[in-house]
């Protein structure tokens, strides 16, 4: 027992090692195939060390030599299970000639390779080359070596008896340590490789509910039938022992009896021939003593005894008795009859046996003798009829007297007492009825009945007589456990392959359906539940797109309408002024949606005050278009008051900030130009510093931008000044412009915008800003539009003329 705890250990412990030096070493970066081939020898090695190191039980080796196949395929991948598994059943085909069991040699190396291949298979085919989990290394292990003792059977059927007794002897003990030690090997794995990340609790998925109750199921059906059999083969088992030891019985008594019969009507046709119509008493006791017989008795045609050896018997009327009527047959035509050995009339304390022969004379001579007189006469037919009787194998048949000494015993044990005759008494057996005892130190079935003055017992060993029933359980529940794994491996691969497998298609194609692309089709059609699944999902959505194509179609009417509201909303007609002559202006807008946040204006807040603006909101679409519009409402209507443009930016980022829940703001650049003076007061609120034109080229105007607006209350803005010559101009953006993005996702950029404002020049600013979005949409090619892109251009010409 010590050498199997032992090697049920060694598993894992391998199983550790290579797993850190897989880990730890540079053996992890090696190639598989190399890896697979070095873990499949070392476990083939293991293989051979439970062959040579198992416990030897004459023909056969008690080992778990299946343990190291399987957890070499479980655990670290189907090529090292099969390498494992050869190597395994290879030496153990050859451990023969050096020692090992010769009976099992077969089934030994073949269960061997078999536990390779199905430890290669469930890794390969049923969890998807990933580590197996404790239950099914216990299963595949306890299946393994139930395969290797059917494999006993089926490779000695000749010798079947020979078989069930080595299979009885390892089956319990190979079994269940082959199965705790892959067991023990996956579960050590499995706590190194999780011990340092995080337990996450897991819904129970389908596969593993299905399998629990399946499995609940086999054991059930498994432990039904076992029990069943187990009862029928019993029953079946007690009739035939009750056949065999009755026939048995029978025969025996027989050969008995009718030696009996024979040795007493012997003596009755003698005494017949000497014996006169006129003996008497004494001429009878004559013929009694000459023949050793106990009792003889002439009687006449009228059925009455006439003469006896017993003086009393004579004017006895035979038809008056039942026993002694049985023998009036000899006066109707039988010429002998004879009677079996059994209480007398007259006194039942007294046993006797009587045998009668019809006189020519009339009537009939009766003879009797008690049993010490015939059981001396027939002794030697009363041994030979136990003697060279035979009971199965190994039972066997005794005869004793009434006192329990043995008469005739097969095993030499003649003139000994017995117990069993008080036994039967005492235990209120009856005759030709089954009991069970302990006979000679072997527990056996027997089965007595008596005949002739002998107790004639007939034995069976219990373990003989109940060899077919325990024969018929094992291989029974050895066909079970084989054939309930298969169904159980067939099943769970095909709920995996025609249902689990599915469903996760369908989830697969759903997740990309609610991320948004419903051009996804659900095709999955392996039977009519899924095709009509698949019908009925690629119909909603089809129903879905047309809703949304609809809602889609209606959006865009409305955005196309909020669009022109915006548009129209913002001066877009150029020139604006046509009767001024001392400036110049120009603004665009493009959003990168129906609708945007950035916005532009100018306006004049007296004659000679141009104020302009441009501002850029948070966000984009329809959320920012409204913050825009209030934004721009409320710093336009706060500039023509003629405030100053520090205190119009405090104001305006004061009313933003309330109620602004979405936590929107706005950078924006204003700036009020004296059209006399060319002198510009400005406010930047976090916005992109515009480009100056003076003294011939675009330059940066370098000044400390302010807080943006509707960030936080209570602000003080700073105001800048610029002084503008005559023929200079100010160009004013967005970030739309220089984070404008090619399709390698690089941008436009502050230098590219210096360059293309400087190459357009100051001329006609309307140019001006058509020339930088071409440069822009030049870079940008067909990448898409991901910001708003607005631009104001301003060219101050010096005072008007009076």
């Amino acid at each position: 027992m010590f050498r199997l705890l032992f090697s049920a250990l060694l598993p894992a412990i391998l199983s550790v090692l290579l797993y850190l030096l897989l880990k730890k070493t540079a053996f992890g970066k090696a190639p598989h195939a190399v890896q697979q081939a070095v873990i499949g020898v070392c476990f083939g090695g293991l293989a051979i060390f439970f062959t040579e190191y198992g416990i030897h039980m004459g023909d056969a080796i008690l080992d778990i030599r299946s343990a190291a196949p399987l957890t070499a395929g479980l655990l670290f991948g189907w090529p090292s299970g099969m390498i494992a598994g050869v190597i395994g059943g290879v030496e153990r085909w050859f451990a023969s000639l050096w020692g090992g069991g010769e009976f099992a040699r077969l089934a030994g190396a073949l269960s061997s390779v078999v536990a390779g291949i199905v430890g290669a298979g469930m890794r390969k085919f049923m969890l998807d080359n990933k580590r197996a989990s404790w239950f099914y290394g216990l299963a595949a292990g306890i299946t393994t070596d139930v395969l290797q003792m059917l494999l006993v059977f089926l490779t000695n059927l000749t010798e079947l008896q020979r078989a069930f007794v080595i299979v009885q002897k390892c089956a319990v003990p190979t079994i269940v340590t082959t199965g705790a030690s892959v067991m023990l090997a996956i579960i050590s794995l499995t706590v190194l490789v999780t011990r340092n990340q995080p337990r996450r609790k897991e819904t129970q998925k389908i596969a593993q509910t299905f399998q629990r109750w399946l499995l609940v199921c086999v054991l059930l059906a498994f432990l039904f039938t076992c029990v069943f059999t187990q009862f029928l083969q019993t029953r079946l088992a007690h009739a035939t022992a009750d056949y065999t030891l009755e026939l048995n019985l029978n025969d025996v008594r027989n050969d008995i009896r009718d030696a009996s019969n024979e040795n007493l009507l012997k003596l009755a046709r003698q005494t017949a021939l000497t014996v006169t119509p006129q003996a008497d008493e004494a001429a009878l006791n004559g013929l009694a003593q000459r023949y050793d017989l106990t009792e003889i008795n002439l009687v006449n045609g009228a059925g009455v005894i006439t003469a006896s050896t017993n003086p009393d018997f004579v004017g006895y009327d035979m038809a008056s008795g039942e026993q002694s009527a049985a023998f009036l047959c000899l006066l109707e035509g039988e010429a002998e009859y004879v009677q079996d050995y059994q209480p007398t009339t007259y006194d039942d304390s007294i046993s006797r046996k009587y045998a009668g022969v019809a006189l020519a004379s009339g009537g009939f001579l009766q003879v009797g003798y008690d049993a010490e007189h015939f059981q001396s006469e027939i002794r030697d037919q009363v041994e030979s009829a136990a003697k060279n009787r035979h009971i199965g194998q190994d039972g066997f048949v005794l005869i004793c007297d009434a006192q329990g000494e043995i008469v005739s015993d097969r095993n030499g044990h003649e003139g000994e007492h017995i117990d069993l005759v008080r036994y039967a008494a005492e235990m209120d057996v009856q005759e030709n009825t089954r009991f069970t005892t302990e006979l000679y130190g072997i527990s056996a079935f027997c089965m007595y009945t008596t005949t002739e003055g002998y107790y004639i017992i007939a034995t069976l060993p219990t373990s003989e007589a109940m060899f077919s029933r325990d024969l018929a359980v094992y291989i029974l529940a050895f066909m079970e456990t084989i054939v309930f794994a298969v169904l159980f491996t067939d099943i769970c691969f095909l709920i995996k392959k025609l249902m689990v497998e599915n469903i996760q298609k369908v989830n697969d194609s759903l997740a990309q359906i609610t991320g948004g692309n419903l051009d996804v089709t659900v095709d999955v059609r392996t039977n009519e539940e899924f095709a009509s699944l698949s019908d009925d999902i690629n119909s909603t959505v089809d129903t879905l797109k047309h809703y949304i194509d609809e809602a889609a179609a209606r959006i865009d009417k409305e955005l196309e309408f909020a669009k022109s509201i915006q548009h129209y909303a913002l001066p877009s007609v150029f020139p604006p002024y046509p009767n001024r002559k001392d400036f110049d202006i120009f603004a665009s807008m493009d959003t990168a949606k129906e609708v945007g946040g950035d916005f532009y204006d100018f306006f004049f807040t007296d004659r000679d005050h141009l104020a302009i603006l441009i501002a850029d909101v948070s966000g984009k679409g329809i959320p920012a278009a409204m913050f825009m519009m209030r934004s721009r409402t409320l710093l336009k209507s706060m500039a023509e008051t003629g405030m100053s443009v520090e205190q119009v930016f405090a104001d305006a980022n004061d009313k933003l900030c309330e109620n602004n829940d979405a936590d929107m703001f706005v950078t924006a650049w204003m700036g009020v130009v004296d059209l006399k003076t060319g002198l510009v007061e400005f406010v930047n609120a976090g916005h992109n510093p515009p480009l100056v034109y003076q003294n011939g080229a675009f330059t940066y105007l370098k000044s400390k931008a302010c807080l943006v607006l509707a960030c936080v209350d209570g602000v003080d803005y700073e105001k800048h000044q610029l002084q503008l010559h005559p023929g200079d101009a100010l160009y004013l953006y967005t970030d739309g412009v220089t984070e404008a993005t090619d399709a390698e996702k690089q941008l436009y950029g502050e230098d590219r915008l210096e360059k293309a404002v400087n190459t357009a020049g100051n001329g006609d600013m309307q140019s001006l800003c058509r020339q930088v979005k071409q440069d822009v949409d030049a870079f940008v090619g067909d990448a898409p539009q991901f910001d708003d892109m607005t631009m104001l251009a301003l060219r101050w010409d010096g005072p008007a003329a009076q």
